[in-house]
């Protein structure tokens, strides 16, 4: 609230006319009226007494406040886009204008502004374009100006959708520049990058970036289907575990896991419902995947250009799966059904059947 919006309703709550305020005040009451009327100002001397008067401290008399809230931005921000779309950007931007100078160190308040200015000049253009560029060009100010602030992930919000602008317009190192101020953390980095080798005419180098981050979200994506198939075998609700199991096998094919992804459910499934030969036949195939896990990656589509390492030995990993079902209480079950001896031998893992006994 202004300083004369502060007099105004303060002497009204107060239930002071403008002569009674003008009159403790030693001052007219058509100099009240101007105050209020933001014509003119309070004598500084007059500052203390009239704060007193209001029965405010000085404070709250000059609108002083150290910085806004984040509810406060968002009010802000909601007013700054109504006044777009009624007034036009001319009054969007004076308004701006005036709340960055009362705030000059925030950069949440600067960043979401040039963000929401920005939209403002898409959703309501003007015909003057040397306008425009000016407005444009405030708006690149306050992104450069959120890029060198003092709040780390602002810093890193407006260095992405800087790069992501200068990609657009072809300013290449500026950029590169810029995805190197990103972390590695950043969830949106590779993606980010692979869009500037596109532009830099280094495609192989953006398929390698691509395929690495979808591989890395369909594990993701297959692994939190996993934890749900856990959660839904441990209420019971065999029904619904069943159903995420078909969920998580259709998710790897359809996102080019290999065999042994695809299986990971299924298998996990039959071993809770203790269906022993169901779980051997998934047993055997999701152990022989892992001897051609790579080969699988590789005839994907998805995965074309991914390097992989083929000469990685299975024979550790194998040897450590099965020796975590053993290990197990739920899959003890196993050295009773016919085969699994047979199965484990086959991949050089065999171990007594007393093995499964408890200790």
């Amino acid at each position: 609230m202004k300083i004369n919006d502060t007099i105004r309703t303060r002497r009204q709550a107060l239930g002071l006319t403008q002569e009674v305020l003008a009159d403790r005040l030693g001052v007219s009451a058509p100099a009240v009226n101007k105050w209020e009327k933001a014509l003119n100002y309070p004598d500084i001397t007059l500052l203390p007494v009239l704060a007193r008067t209001l029965g405010i401290d000085l404070n709250t008399l000059l609108s002083f406040q150290e910085d806004m809230s984040r509810e406060e931005i968002g009010a802000f921000l909601h007013e700054l886009s109504e006044t777009a779309r009624v007034q036009g950007c001319a009054a969007a931007f004076q308004l701006a204008r005036s709340k960055l100078w009362e705030f000059p160190n925030n950069d949440l308040l600067a960043y979401n502004t040039a963000l929401l200015l920005n939209g403002a000049l898409t959703l309501y253009p003007e015909n003057d374009d040397e306008q425009r560029k000016a407005w444009e060009q405030e708006v690149v100010a306050l992104h450069e100006r959120s890029v060198h602030g003092a709040d780390p992930k602002i810093r890193e919000h407006a260095a992405y959708t800087m790069a992501l602008q200068c990609i657009g317009a072809g300013e290449l190192e500026q950029a590169e520049a810029l995805c190197g101020q990103l972390s590695d953390m950043h969830k949106e980095k590779q993606i980010l990058t692979a869009l500037l080798r596109k532009k830099q005419g280094r495609c192989e180098d953006a398929w390698i970036l691509l395929e690495k981050e979808l591989f890395a979200y369909a594990n993701e994506i297959e692994n939190i289907l996993l934890h749900m198939l856990d959660l839904a075998l441990a209420g019971d609700d065999l029904a619904h575990a069943r159903v995420l199991a078909e969920l998580a096998s259709a998710a790897g094919r359809v996102l080019g896991l290999s065999v042994y992804g695809t299986l990971s459910a299924p298998l996990q499934l039959a071993l809770a419902e203790k269906d022993g030969p169901r779980a051997l036949s998934l047993l055997e195939k999701w152990a022989e995947s892992l001897a051609t896990l790579w080969d699988d990656l590789n005839s994907s589509p998805l995965y074309r250009h991914l390097p992989v390492k083929k000469d990685t030995d299975s024979t550790l990993l194998l040897r450590t799966l099965f020796g975590r079902l053993e290990a197990d209480p739920e899959s003890r079950f196993l050295k009773d059904v016919p085969g699994y001896q047979k199965l484990a031998a086959k991949w050089g893992t065999a171990r007594p059947a007393e093995a499964f006994a408890v200790k």
